[in-house]
């Protein structure tokens, strides 16, 4: 892969298991981040008019999971097997549910934040029950490395950071919580020294 471009905010948000998996192969890409301020006279340019948007060798491709997979395929961060292959895009489509709440949580009103740390909790437990009846490997499918993981250690995990009253992760994810800490020393390393933005 090559003449690699990705377009998104400067924030982390969806984008951030696409950086990460980018990073973590050592794949060369142009990070484009565009403020929030620019953003009303960019977004005609953009299909859909959202973002993230990536570019290689000038095919342009949109939507957050389909990218995803796509890189995921490109990078061998994907599995073979089929009935895990269910496994990654289901978890992958979680974001769809949280990603809503996430945005309302950002208002700061009470109702808001608890509705949204209820969801976090459900989907944690949730996601803790797949883990462990996928073994509870070194990596969310056992032993095999893939964009699952990746997810979890980028969008799961900033999902979680917005629940300030309390350790969610810990609490109603052990499991999870391992995996990612062990990521975080490993994997994504790098992506969390080059380019994770505190929240």
């Amino acid at each position: 892969m090559e003449n690699i471009k990705l377009t998104y905010f400067n924030v982390n948000g969806r984008v951030g298991l696409i950086r990460a998996m980018l990073c973590y192969k050592k794949v060369p890409f142009e990070n484009i981040m565009v403020t929030f301020e620019e953003w009303p006279k960019k977004k005609q340019d953009f299909e859909f008019h959202q973002l993230p948007m990536l570019e290689v060798n000038g095919k342009k491709m949109t939507q957050t999971i389909a990218i995803s997979l796509y890189l995921a395929r490109q990078l061998n961060l994907y599995p073979k097997d089929l009935y895990l292959q269910y496994h990654v895009e289901s978890l992958l489509s979680t974001r769809d549910d949280i990603t809503p709440l996430y945005r309302k949580v950002k208002s700061k009103k009470e109702e808001d934040y608890k509705a949204y740390k209820e969801q976090i909790i459900l989907y944690l437990k949730r996601i803790e029950k797949r883990y462990e009846e996928l073994g509870s490997g070194k990596y969310y499918l056992g032993d095999e490395l893939s964009v699952a993981d990746f997810f979890l250690g980028c969008m799961v995990y900033e999902f979680c950071c917005l629940v300030k009253d309390e350790d969610v992760l810990s609490k109603y994810s052990p499991g999870i919580k391992k995996l990612i800490d062990r990521l975080k020393e490993n994997e994504l390393k790098e992506y969390y020294e080059k380019y994770y933005i505190p929240i």
